[in-house]
């Protein structure tokens, strides 16, 4: 019943259907009056016939027909008598009226029994539809049911329907992958910087407090502060950094560069740091191949590979080499530090991953795993070959078929 109140296709059939009898109601009087017309007349002539002598259970003869009209003459009935006149006319009308009007309301009726059926049971499949439809909006592991015929409307929507569901769950997945990255990144930034503010902390309520400390004391408290302090701002930026990237917020300009000269610019960026560490660079790069890419990042994914390098491999020196085919461009830069055990080179770019392992993972933060999302947004990936006590070996490698 709430199937037929609530939707307007039902009501719809049945005025179609009051509409149907109504035109069956018209068509059957007029049809009525026609066969009413032509059976009468019929009749007129076969009484003429029978009166002019004609066979009674025959077919009207002419010759009887007129020898009857002749008869009756001075009645004035021929067979040009109107047949409404007959005392018959009226039953045989209606006779044929209710047979007409019968048979025409039995098919209408028919008609609407099959469509109200055909129509409550898509109604019925819809609703099937709907609470499958609001199970999943909370639960995404609800499933829709196909109902309907193959290639049917109620079959597409299902299945449209399915697709929607499906696209929910991963978008949740995706949410909740954000999330879960979300919490463990503030997790290890807040570790990161809570160390760090832990010793300038301390640090500066010694030097507060101790007003007898020695000059050389107070400059490695000092020393150390600044350390930690700039630290926290290298851990900041890169955070900011990692966080464009991982939300796809960085909007890169693409343009054709000489793959040695973003090298080159990155080896000037971080000279501070190899002097420091007396690491040497060797590198003869050919100056005509270049590369579609954001030269600005991408010199800052290089640098985080060469700073790592320099930072935890224990290396002298740093080597790089570029190669191109109709394919691919490769990037290799190679140390000839302690090498990375094989266990520890699929963890190389998890963020804060030195915190496991710091006498043998390079990565200590966030630069190993802001220079692959860099690459990969540049349709590129880093590879790493490495043996313990025989260096490592970083390639780039860019998808370069198609390319402008």
């Amino acid at each position: 019943m709430d199937r037929f109140l609530n939707n307007h296709a039902p009501k719809r059939l049945v005025l179609i259907f009051l509409l149907m009898l109504a035109l069956s109601a018209a068509a059957a009087y007029f049809a009525a009056g026609k066969c009413a017309d032509a059976i009468v007349a019929q009749q007129i002539e076969a009484e003429l016939s029978a009166v002019g002598g004609g066979k009674f259970t025959g077919a009207p003869e002419e010759s009887a027909v007129t020898e009857g009209e002749k008869r009756l003459e001075k009645y004035s009935i021929s067979r040009e008598l109107q047949p409404t006149v007959m005392n018959s006319y009226r039953t045989v009308k209606n006779t044929v009226f209710y047979v007409v009007f019968g048979l025409m309301s039995t098919a209408s009726l028919i008609w609407l029994a099959l469509s109200m059926r055909e129509v409550m049971s898509i109604f019925k499949k819809l609703e099937t539809l709907s609470n499958d439809c609001t199970k999943a909006a909370y639960d995404t592991k609800a499933a829709i049911t196909l109902c309907g015929e193959d290639l049917g409307t109620v079959r597409k929507a299902c299945e449209s329907a399915e697709k929607l569901v499906e696209c929910m769950r991963n978008t949740s997945a995706e949410l909740r992958g954000e999330q879960e990255f979300l919490r463990n990144f503030l997790t290890d930034l807040s570790h990161q910087i809570k160390t760090s503010l832990a010793v300038v902390r301390l640090n500066t309520d010694m030097l507060c407090e101790l007003d007898d400390l020695p000059a050389e004391s107070r400059d490695r408290f000092s020393d150390e502060i600044q350390l930690n302090l700039d630290g926290m701002e290298n851990l900041v930026i890169e955070a900011i950094k990692l966080a464009k990237l991982q939300t796809d917020t960085v909007e890169y300009r693409m343009e054709p560069y000489s793959v040695a000269d973003v090298f080159e610019l990155a080896v000037k960026r971080i000279s501070p740091l190899l002097r420091r560490h007396n690491i040497k660079i060797q590198a003869d790069l050919p100056a005509d191949i270049s590369l579609r890419c954001d030269k600005g990042w991408l010199c800052e994914a290089v640098e985080n590979i060469i700073k790592n390098s320099a930072d935890h491999s224990e290396c002298t020196e740093i080597t790089a080499g570029l190669t191109k085919n109709p394919i691919m461009t490769t990037l290799a830069i190679s140390d000839n530090g302690k090498g990375i055990p094989q266990e520890d080179i699929p963890k190389l770019f998890e963020r804060f991953s030195s915190k496991s392992q710091d006498t043998s993972m390079y990565s200590s933060g966030l630069g190993m795993s802001i220079a692959q999302k860099i690459v990969r947004a540049h349709n590129g990936e880093i590879f790493v070959y490495s043996e313990p006590g025989r260096g490592t070996r970083f390639e780039f490698v860019f998808l370069t078929a198609g390319e402008l």
